[in-house]
């Protein structure tokens, strides 16, 4: 199936709070997944869900392809599913009125059911994040 999912969030706190909630592995594991992610191109990590759903490994190879702070990050996203070559996941950041509006795209080709999951989990994944931030505020 051909992925082109695209969630936009607008967050009160600033852009460098939210860049911090996106690039920093432990803020990572607070609403996305554990991981060994380091904010560097060039970085391969893993993420992974300790509970993964039936039919799906539990774990994605990721890479770090672009970061220019605060504005965009780039990451492969390979979960032994994908048809061709890995996905892309984009992360863009605008600093907004008195907040932050933040995008995330979800781009490429991968197998039917890990395209319907990717598609139901990354609506979840950003309300965990807005949660976090709303507590951390």
């Amino acid at each position: 199936m051909k992925l082109d999912l695209n969630l936009t969030e607008h967050f009160t706190e600033p852009i460098e709070q939210v860049w911090h909630a996106i690039t920093d592995s432990q803020m990572l594991a607070l609403w996305l997944m554990e991981n060994n992610f380091e904010a560097r191109v060039g970085a391969r990590f893993v993420l992974r869900r300790l509970d993964p759903p039936r039919g799906w490994r539990g774990w994605v190879e990721c890479e770090v392809l672009e970061l220019q702070k605060p504005n965009r990050m780039v990451w492969s996203w390979s979960d032994g599913a994908e048809q061709d070559e890995p996905t892309r996941v984009i992360f863009e950041l605008r600093s907004e009125n008195t907040g932050t509006r933040l995008t995330i795209r979800h781009l490429g080709h991968a197998d039917e059911a890990v395209g319907k999951m990717i598609c139901e989990r990354w609506p979840i994944k950003l309300r965990a994040l807005a949660s976090m931030l709303g507590e951390r505020g």
